[in-house]
């Protein structure tokens, strides 16, 4: 359908079209838009990158690029925290648990906490998430929970980091809290692309390329115009909401389409995926694989699809 305003908003979508809009200063990024209205939760996430534009988003983004962990260093982690919540499972079990903790483990390491830091980091990670982001049901959320998380989340970063610079805090949170529920997709859709009919990808490393191109982690992003702009032949007017379906975007070459292309392009792409190959790798190694007939459903989410639970066995 082009470039066109459904239901009061407007929908982007196609390679041309989205690469267009997500490069247009036209378009302001949206906020989170979570269950946090306010509060502290709200405002740092306010203050990442991922919600900032103009000179604000270019000093932030680098702060967050100086902070990532050397790829190398966080494959041959992720494999190893693999293996560890591996241990002594004898019985058929849900990996998403694992999916949406491990990621922020292995970067919080890699950011310089201990351990146990890493793996509470981890924690407040995912409640913060589940505060701010969007959904389309709303989730058992303790009011205050998100709020609470990101207070504790940004001490221990504060402690650790050994810094009160407020924007290299936020740029570490920024680090957790963007790869904790797409890797989390990426790991559980990747792990679910093994039960096919062995027509499909066979090697974990191909299941997790599988995914991204034809089966995209983060499906849409969304933007607000803050002027009128022009993209596929249609006006969008200044205050419309603007849904770009960058998964609509995959041409099966370059960079997957759901990494985002433009100043807001996700910078630990390749983080996420070497994450989720070695997690995945990890988990056929040990002879895990889909449980046959389960039911999948997907969370609640406008732009992500999450599986909500991935049923393993070795029977």
């Amino acid at each position: 359908m082009g470039t066109h305003c459904r239901q009061g908003a407007w929908v982007v979508s196609g390679p041309r079209d989205v690469s267009a809009a997500l490069a247009s200063s036209a378009l302001s990024v949206a906020p989170a838009g979570g269950q946090a209205a306010g509060g502290s939760a709200a405002e740092l996430i306010g203050q990442m990158a991922r919600f900032s534009d103009g000179g604000d988003h270019r000093r932030r983004r680098a702060l967050v690029m100086q902070m990532l962990p050397p790829v190398a260093e966080i494959t041959t982690a992720a494999g190893a925290r693999a293996n560890h919540h591996l241990l002594r499972r004898t019985s058929d079990f849900d990996i998403m648990p694992m999916a949406r903790q491990l990621p922020a483990e292995v970067l919080g390491r890699g950011l310089g906490l201990e351990p146990a830091e890493a793996d509470r980091a981890a924690v407040l990670t995912g409640m913060l998430c589940d505060g701010v982001t969007p959904v389309l049901r709303a989730r058992p959320v303790t009011p205050g929970c998100a709020d609470g998380a990101a207070t504790e989340l940004t001490a221990l970063l504060r402690q650790r980091l050994g810094t009160t610079d407020a924007e290299q805090i936020t740029a570490a949170v920024s680090v957790l809290f963007q790869a904790r529920d797409a890797t989390a997709a990426l790991i559980g859709s990747a792990v679910l692309a093994a039960s096919g009919n062995g027509h499909g990808p066979r090697s974990p490393g191909q299941r997790v390329d599988h995914v991204l191109r034809h089966d995209a982690p983060v499906q849409c992003t969304r933007r607000a115009a803050v002027a009128d702009v022009t993209i596929g032949g249609a006006t969008v007017p200044s205050g419309s909401a603007v849904w770009i379906f960058v998964a609509t975007a995959e041409q099966g070459a370059g960079m997957p389409a759901t990494f985002g292309t433009g100043p807001h392009a996700c910078p630990g792409a390749a983080h996420a995926t070497a994450i989720a190959r070695q997690v995945v790798a990890v988990i056929a190694a040990d002879g895990w694989r889909p449980l046959p007939g389960q039911r999948v459903d997907f969370e609640a989410r406008p732009n992500l699809r999450v599986p909500a639970r991935v049923l393993v066995t070795r029977s």
